[in-house]
């Protein structure tokens, strides 16, 4: 899906009156937007990768890294919610930023992926 939305992308691009500098320059950001999304969320082999997290309490989680650090976090109540795709919308402690992860059903357990949508379907 990540790769097929960039793709899209790409023929809208040279649909616009605009420079030809100025669409390659947009091109060129769409590529580095694959390149930096594919290793982060995908393939999760960027240090800054999440490979996991846990729930602490009712709205708190702590996400563990790639490189072995561990973020604290707030989950916030726009996050996505569906059978399929879950992306939660999280707010570190100390930081203003937000952060997403995307759980898919065969990344998690499936009892543990039907109590985490459950948890915040309704209690967030």
């Amino acid at each position: 899906m990540l790769i097929m939305a960039h793709c899209a992308v790409m023929p809208l691009v040279w649909l616009l009156s605009a420079a030809l500098s100025f669409k390659c320059a947009v091109m060129l950001m769409v590529v580095i937007s694959l390149y930096y999304y594919l290793r982060q969320d995908a393939l999760l082999n960027f240090p800054c990768s999440v490979v996991s997290i846990t729930l602490i309490d009712g709205k708190n989680c702590a996400l563990k890294m790639r490189n072995g650090s561990e973020k604290e976090c707030i989950v916030l109540g726009i996050s996505y919610v569906s059978a399929y795709l879950t992306v939660l919308i999280l707010q570190p402690v100390r930081y203003w930023s937000l952060r997403s992860v995307i759980i898919l059903p065969d990344s998690a357990d499936a009892e543990e992926f039907r109590r985490l949508r459950i948890l915040l379907r309704w209690k967030w």
